[in-house]
């Protein structure tokens, strides 16, 4: 298939570069709502010279990279080996009739560049890797690591990267009807940490894995051991249920987080900051959660 701007078909174009078109005026323009919410026109410049990387652009990953080129960051770097799916359609704002069977590091990089070309945009569509891991992270600010989270592996060498730099790394995974925004920074308390050093499950983690780790605490609806159990056997059959609307406001829970915490909104707006791992946000819309959890005791 063949696109419009026909810098878009079906073949590779790992580690691809679309250069920011600078123009001040426009930017200003279209960026001109946001303003009295990040302090001034000087706060939404350092919006635009904000670096971030994408890693996962499914559900949330490809929907928080759209809110952050609306929002006016300038440098995006993104990456996503799969393909769109049908079952995509429920939630992901790249997937359309249009779109389905195409990369969705492709289909990212069309969605962003017909909102803006005053963005510098990096795609690796080949995934992140152990091999490009170093890379990726390179010259960022922050990441955002929406990755499928099996396997686990290509998480902890995002990780592993952005440790060495200092850099935060934020996550928001769906749990039931709401969701946990994780923050990770240093090395008090890793991704490793947070995944028990259980390195056999890295490659291959079990769906019992998976739910003891991220799936805690449980929503207030599902406490039962038997409602867990129809999760499981849904993910079995086929993975694991995704509620589509829940996306939407973990994403943009964790970009307003994010960008309070690298414009330092905290102060002016006298917020708390963005707790890091143990620590965590667990937001639901069913049972009126928002709170701060510890994955220790949780």
């Amino acid at each position: 298939m063949t696109h419009p701007d026909s810098r878009f078909t079906h073949t590779s174009f790992s580690h691809k570069v679309f250069e920011q078109k600078a123009d001040l005026p426009s930017y200003l323009e279209r960026t001109r709502r946001n303003r009295f919410w990040v302090g001034s026109e000087i706060a939404q410049l350092k919006l635009r010279d904000l670096r971030v990387g994408v890693a996962g652009l499914g559900g949330m990953g490809s929907n928080i990279a759209e809110i952050l080129v609306r929002l006016g960051v300038g440098h995006l770097k993104i990456t996503d080996p799969d393909i769109i799916e049908a079952s995509n359609l429920n939630r992901q704002v790249i997937a359309n009739r249009n779109t389905v069977g195409m990369k969705k590091a492709m289909a990212s990089a069309q969605e962003l560049r017909a909102i803006s070309e005053d963005i510098e945009l990096v795609v690796y569509d080949d995934g992140l890797t152990e091999e490009n891991a170093q890379e990726f992270v390179s010259d960022l600010d922050v990441i955002i690591d929406e990755i499928d989270v099996s396997p686990l592996r290509p998480h902890v060498w995002l990780h592993r990267e952005a440790r060495k730099l200092g850099l935060p790394l934020y996550s928001g995974y769906i749990i039931g009807m709401g969701t946990h925004i994780y923050k990770f920074q240093g090395n008090e308390f890793t991704f490793e940490d947070f995944m028990n050093h259980r390195e056999d499950m890295y490659d291959k983690p079990t769906h019992e894995f998976i739910i003891d780790r991220f799936f805690r605490p449980r929503p207030g609806y599902m406490q039962a051991d038997a409602d867990v159990e129809r999760m499981l056997i849904s993910a079995r059959e086929s993975s694991f249920p995704i509620f589509g609307a829940s996306t939407y406001g973990s994403q943009s829970a964790l970009v307003i987080r994010m960008i309070a915490d690298q414009l330092g909104l905290g102060k002016s707006l006298t917020i708390p900051p963005t707790p890091v791992m143990p620590e965590f946000i667990k937001m639901d819309a069913l049972d009126y959660t928002f709170k701060v959890c510890d994955i220790r005791t949780a």
